[in-house]
This record gives C-alpha cells, sequence and structure tokens, in this order.
C-alpha cells in the first residue's frame, strides 16, 4: 500500500472511529466465506423496516469499505478531490449535529491475516452472524498458510463479542458451526438440519407461467411455523441468508410475521443467482459476483434440482425446464495451492447435472477434464478464454435453455450474462460491475 493510501485509511478510520463514538449506533457484523452480501442485505431488508439502519453498500466489506460505510460515504476512487471531498464530509459529520441510523450493518472480509482482528478492535458488534465457510476449500485462502488460520481469522468476529452479544451461527456449516465454542454471547442456531434453533424446512422452487420465478420455504421457530418466500432468486444460499435475518429479527424482538413480510418485499443484490429472461426463451440464472468451491457447489445443486417435478400452486401445476442444462463456470481464484485440486473436484460434480459445460479461464479448463474423466461427452464441453468469447458462442448456440453463469470477480463474467439478456438495455439494473470504473476495467 502506498504512502497516499496508508494516510488515507488512518485519516477515514480516525474519522469512523470518532464517529461511532459520537453517536452510538447498534452494530451487527456478518462474515464468512459464503453469502456474506446476501445475508447483510437480508438483514438489512428486515431491521430497515424497523428501525432507521444503514449497510454497507455493494461489497464495501474491507479495510476502506468499513469506515466508508460507517461515514455514509462513497468509493472516490482515484480521484483525490472527491476523497479530500469525502474528509470534509466525515469532519462535518462529527462537529456537527446530524441524524445517525441507530444501527449499522457491516459486512466484513478477510485477504490477509489479521483483517478481521484489526477492524474488531475498534467495531464493537452487539450480534455477530457467521454465514458460512462450506467444505471446500474457502474463497480468500489464497494468503492463508492453512484453512484453519482462515477459519480462526473469521472467528475473530465471535470472539469479540461479549456475554450480553448474540452470535447468529450456520447450523449445517461444520466450519461456522465449531466456532461457537470461542464466544461468551449468546448463541442462536440457523439451519435445515434438525437441531437448529430457528430452522428451515421444505424448500421448493416457485413457478409462474412455467418459468421459476423465486422460491419458498417455511420458519419453525419457538413452536410456530412460518411460510417465507423469495422472488426473483434461487438456491440455498439465499435461504440461508433468510434465516439469518430471520434470526436477526427474532433477536431484537420483531414479530414473526413482520420478518416474512420484509424477506417477501426483499429485493438481493445482483450477480447471486438472479433469475432473468435471457435470448431465445432462455432462462439465466446470473451468479457472476463471483465464485468458490462451496458456492459452485450450491449452484450446481441448484440447476440440478429444477429438474424435480414442478410444485402446484394455485391449482396450476408449472411445466418442466427448458430443454437443455448449460453451466458457464468462470476460473476460481484467490485458492492458492489449493486451486489446481478444487478446480478438478468441481468437475466431478458436473455429469448427471449439466448437458452442456462451458469452461472459461485457464483454471477452468480442469473443470471440463475432469467431467470428462468422469464421464461427460468431450463433444458437450467447450472451452474459452474469456467472458467475452463465451458470450459470443452462448449467444447463438443457446435456444430455450437454462443457463447457469459463474466464475471470480477477475473473470468478469458478468460480460457474458449481457451478451445473453433478452432485454440489453437492462444491464445495469441487473447486472454486477456496471459502474463507470468497472467498465474502464479490462
Amino acid at each position: 500500500m502506498d504512502t497516499f493510501k496508508k494516510l488515507l485509511l488512518f485519516v477515514l478510520t480516525l474519522l469512523a472511529k470518532l464517529t461511532l463514538r459520537k453517536y452510538k449506533p447498534n452494530i451487527i457484523a456478518v462474515t464468512g466465506s459464503i453469502g456474506k452480501t446476501s445475508a447483510k442485505d437480508a438483514i438489512y431488508s428486515v431491521i430497515s423496516a424497523n428501525f432507521q439502519t444503514r449497510k454497507n453498500e455493494k461489497s464495501f466489506n474491507a479495510e476502506f469499505g468499513v469506515p466508508l460505510t460507517i461515514l455514509g460515504l462513497p468509493n472516490a476512487w482515484g480521484s483525490a478531490l472527491g476523497w479530500l471531498s469525502n474528509i470534509f464530509k466525515g469532519l462535518t459529520l462529527i462537529l456537527l449535529p446530524n441524524k445517525y441510523p441507530a444501527w449499522l450493518i457491516l459486512e466484513i472480509g478477510a485477504d490477509h491475516p489479521g483483517d478481521i482482528k484489526k477492524i474488531m478492535k475498534w467495531i464493537k458488534p452487539c450480534i455477530g452472524v457467521i454465514t458460512g465457510l462450506g467444505n471446500e476449500a474457502p474463497v480468500h485462502i489464497e494468503f492463508f498458510p492453512t484453512i484453519e488460520s482462515l477459519v480462526r481469522e473469521k472467528s475473530e468476529l465471535l470472539r469479540s463479542l461479549e456475554s450480553v452479544d448474540s452470535a447468529m451461527i450456520n447450523f449445517d456449516d461444520d466450519r461456522a458451526w465449531s466456532m461457537r465454542s470461542v464466544t461468551m454471547a449468546h448463541v442462536l442456531s440457523y439451519g435445515f438440519s434438525k437441531g437448529a434453533k430457528i430452522r428451515g424446512d421444505s424448500l421448493y422452487v416457485i413457478y409462474d407461467e412455467m418459468k421459476p420465478k423465486g422460491m419458498g420455504f417455511r420458519v419453525d421457530y419457538s413452536e410456530k411455523s412460518i411460510p417465507i418466500r423469495l422472488t426473483g432468486v434461487l438456491g440455498k444460499g439465499h435461504a440461508y441468508a433468510a434465516l439469518a435475518a430471520f434470526a436477526v429479527g427474532t433477536r431484537l424482538g420483531i414479530n414473526l410475521v413482520t420478518i416474512a413480510e420484509a424477506l417477501a418485499k426483499h429485493i438481493s443484490a445482483p450477480g447471486r443467482m438472479h433469475i432473468l429472461d435471457g435470448l431465445h426463451g432462455s432462462i439465466l440464472i446470473d451468479d457472476t459476483y463471483n465464485s468458490s468451491p462451496a458456492a459452485v457447489k450450491f449452484a450446481l445443486n441448484t440447476l440440478h434440482e429444477l429438474n424435480l417435478e414442478p410444485k402446484v400452486l394455485n391449482g396450476t401445476l408449472g411445466s418442466k425446464l427448458n430443454s437443455r442444462k448449460i453451466a458457464v463456470l468462470g476460473d476460481m481464484a484467490e485458492l492458492g495451492e489449493y486451486s489446481a485440486g478444487e478446480h478438478k473436484k468441481v468437475g466431478t460434480w458436473i455429469p448427471g447435472v449439466v448437458d452442456v459445460l462451458i469452461c472459461v479461464g485457464p483454471r477452468a479448463k480442469a473443470i471440463g477434464e475432469s467431467a470428462i474423466v468422469d464421464g461427460m461427452d468431450k463433444s458437450k464441453v467447450n472451452y474459452f478464454d474469456n467472458s467475452i468469447e463465451a458470450g459470443k458462442f452462448l449467444s447463438v448456440f443457446i435456444q430455450a435453455d437454462t443457463v447457469l453463469l459463474k466464475g471470480s470477480q477477475s473473470m468478469r463474467m458478468e460480460r457474458a450474462t449481457e451478451m445473453l439478456l433478452a432485454d440489453p438495455s437492462k444491464a445495469s439494473e441487473l447486472l454486477v460491475r456496471q459502474n463507470l470504473e468497472w467498465k474502464k476495467k479490462i
């Protein structure tokens, strides 16, 4: 980090500390390797319906993003004038009377050892949420010596909690649930497994006019059963995010029906298993925000489960899905020494799940090769160097198919999705990384 960035980070962090000292907001901190942003957004939807609330915008979850969120300021990117303006606004927030949210929902990420521990030294949450780490190599493992060291770093959030605080932990995730022993806080479990205090059950896809439009499930808690419906998204990851939000809502004493109503209105962030209309009557499942082995498994499981007979709703049975299932998988970055093995492992999950596999990037080639070894027809596997090449091919190849698109941020898989949209003019509202700064990047 150069001198200017270090100085800027010091000033922003100092301003954020002074802001917290002045306004004393309640803080909900969210971390994990899977579904942090989805959980943070779902929690926001539940809490903001009842309290004045602020959350990280997009995925501002690191050393710059957290102070900016606390200060309510945007990323000025490469503009020195923009950063000076931000500092002035931060000083104004501290020196003059201002309205400030009662609750802050902060997503906390960890790219390197010590990242979370450093932030927890001055962020004092009263509620900590652990979403999940998965059984595979977690994302961002590249700069950690072992998986255990990354798990420990994530657990720093729970270590920072006191006995009067609360911890919401994914009961179904072994690595996440193992963290419960490090905290003094009251632990509330959520998940789909028997034994979870807040338990989801009977997950199903919602169909409308013969197309998937969302998902639903039931939450059992305190001898009550509440139906939950989520619109425009698929996958168990969103269900876990809703369960985490449900847990936080109950901790704050919000009525269970009110929580369910807030989740029904919730609009999740783009690029996370969103259902989009594609070319030639295709259905796009856009999961292009980022990728990791565990997240790919969630996505492929969702694609596989879409083969199930549709649920009867309002006396009408939806049709089976479109003719072919196509998985477009880009490189999974930041896996370090685990990269080759994890890409090969993903390939073993492909046969019997997808009809056509599109591999994008040099690492993803191992996914296709592994899938072929495990029995997939070689003629059904295609390789491309980048997302634009893949998008060009798919724009003429797809028919009324169901297409899953996923890859790490560096692969810019949203560019392929944009080329496949039925209405490309909606890309700015439907897809990730659509601002000018991202568009400029190669």
